[in-house]
């Protein structure tokens, strides 16, 4: 790896933590509050322009689409996610997910830069992503990724404006918990049916119990006309994110499907990954179907956005970072 592709990616990286701090800063000044936030969205346009410099450059120097190991995807998530919330923020003049967007990146770099060197350098294909398929059927499913995520984190802002502060806590303490399942199956040699239980029992009980204390208001919060209103524009954009990465979704499964098919002579064959696609697709469909019927509130629907959030992370790392095996296993570096 070049050091100019190097030093394009560190910036990608310092601007990530730069502007989730500006952001953070943003809320302690009143009087500075629009300058810092302009700093902030700034700082960021120059990370995402920076990595995407960095990805192209990665790209001529590998003479290959450059997407073919975790930490190639993990720019490519981190890149996903700056320019998602840049696009949101222009359509919505949002500011507060801005912090939540750029925190998430600045963990991405930091996750994918403690990975061993050799992820980090340019390498020739494995035999099995040695196919034209490759740049039609994951670039679609990582921007996904990204977008869910952004839906899950603006999930988690309408549970605050909306006062759910129980709700919001046990969301957030179920992020941590999987968070630290992958980390561990990453970087440690921690029993992976541990970090299952882990991932998959703090996932189904802190989202039980996040939406069984929905109800469970902060009557200062609930009474504000302002609160209110930035809850219901974050409970749009949580559906605008997912209206985009549903589709990228499914064309990343069915594109998927014609790979394996043309690989290992199936369309389908129930791999673990697979099917954790098919679960993450149906909730998202779901999702969607509440969401334009109006059959669950906008507070409930955020629970939800907040669980599709899970299973894309047990989609995107869990399956060989927890050991789950399958025909995707290639992806694993320990």
């Amino acid at each position: 790896m070049s050091d100019f592709q190097v030093a394009l990616t560190n910036t990608a990286g310092v601007s990530s933590v730069m502007s989730f701090w500006v952001y953070v800063a943003s809320n302690a000044s009143k009087r500075f509050k629009d300058v810092a936030l302009k700093a902030a969205e700034i700082v960021l346009i120059i990370g995402f322009i920076a990595l995407t410099v960095a990805i192209i450059t990665r790209g001529v120097e590998a003479q290959r689409f450059p997407l073919a190991n975790l930490y190639e995807s993990l720019l490519w998530f981190a890149w996903a996610t700056m320019g998602g919330f840049i696009y949101v923020s222009r359509a919505y003049g949002i500011h507060q997910l801005g912090w939540l967007a750029s925190l998430t990146a600045a963990t991405f770099f930091i996750y994918g830069s403690w990975l061993p060197p050799g992820q980090h350098e340019v390498s020739p294909l494995v035999p099995a992503l040695v196919s034209y398929w490759r740049q039609i059927h994951v670039p679609p499913l990582i921007v996904s990724y990204a977008m869910f995520f952004l839906a899950g984190l603006s999930g988690l802002l309408q549970l605050f404006k909306s006062g759910r502060f129980v709700s919001l806590a046990l969301s957030v303490a179920t992020i941590l918990a999987a968070g630290s399942a992958i980390g561990l199956g990453t970087f440690t040699e921690t029993d992976t049916h541990w970090l299952q239980l882990l991932f998959v029992g703090s996932s189904i009980v802190g989202t039980v119990l996040s939406w069984l204390n929905i109800d469970r208001a902060n009557p200062k919060m609930a009474a504000s006309v302002e609160a209110q209103k930035a809850a219901e524009m974050y409970d749009d954009v949580g559906f605008r994110c997912v209206s985009i990465g549903f589709p990228l979704l499914t064309i990343g499964i069915i594109t998927g499907g014609l790979w394996a098919n043309h690989a290992w002579g199936s369309y389908w064959s129930w791999d673990p990954k697979e099917s954790m696609a098919l679960v993450t697709w149906l909730s998202y469909a779901a999702y969607i179907h509440l969401r334009v019927q109006r059959d669950l509130s906008a507070e409930k629907l955020s629970v939800v956005s907040v669980l599709g959030l899970l299973l894309t992370l047990l989609t995107y790392l869990g399956f060989n970072s927890l050991g789950f095996g399958g025909l995707h296993s290639y992806g694993k570096f320990k």
